[in-house]
């Protein structure tokens, strides 16, 4: 039976289309709401459809979300969230993915997954066959390249964390640190590594700097 024009779901029905059969050659815009004083996140893609009820947001083609100088780039993405406005929602990208900050660094991948909380993008973990990362630092004139199984972008931290036969290398000492776990402090330039099981070996190290051994 047909739907009436009065049917309350009309809205919602329309703009699920309009969604997802955007103008020929037109990028899909669309916005989280975040709270005061905050950038919002927004997103951007070729097609797009939401299943409102569900809480499902499905973007394929050039796919990008931002707040603020932080993005994540990929082919295709899906989210999750609580209601459409997707202000705590956990999102999954593939193919091509590369996360990036202009001031704490890049990193490239196969796979991410990212969450937002409130309204803001709190944290990325990539994996690939490495995942990879790497900071450019114009004022310390250097730069840090690391790869791992899995890399953990934690945004309010300031700090990736490498998990899986773990490398760091500095440009400025040519020499490589390993390790099964390492964390480095994009804002200090500081790393911490920790060998795999059995191994009591651990080190604190500035990159291009001798490392510390301690006990």
């Amino acid at each position: 039976m047909a739907k009436s024009p009065s049917d309350p779901r009309r809205p919602l029905l329309m703009a699920a289309v309009l969604i997802a059969m955007p103008p020929a050659g037109a990028a899909i815009i669309g916005t989280i709401p975040t709270g005061e004083g905050k950038p919002p996140v927004k997103y951007q893609c070729d097609h797009a459809s939401m299943d409102y009820g569900g809480g499902l947001l499905h973007l394929r083609g050039n796919v990008r979300i931002w707040q603020g100088d932080i993005s994540v780039a990929a082919d295709q993405a899906d989210a999750t969230g609580n209601g459409h406005e997707f202000k705590t929602s956990h999102w999954v990208f593939g193919g091509k993915v590369h996360v990036r900050s202009e001031s704490q660094g890049d990193l490239h991948a196969d796979h991410a997954t990212v969450e937002i909380a409130m309204g803001e993008l709190r944290s990325a973990v990539v994996s690939g066959a490495p995942a990879l990362f790497e900071q450019t630092r114009p004022m310390a004139g250097r730069m840090a390249r690391g790869h791992a199984a899995t890399i953990d972008y934690e945004v309010a931290a300031h700090t990736v964390t490498l998990s899986g036969d773990a490398v760091l290398s500095d440009d400025r000492s040519g020499e490589d640190l390993r390790g099964e776990t390492m964390t480095y402090n994009v804002r200090d330039m500081v790393v911490e590594a920790e060998g795999g099981p059995g191994s009591r070996a651990r080190m604190t190290v500035t990159p291009g700097s001798a490392p510390e051994k301690k006990p």
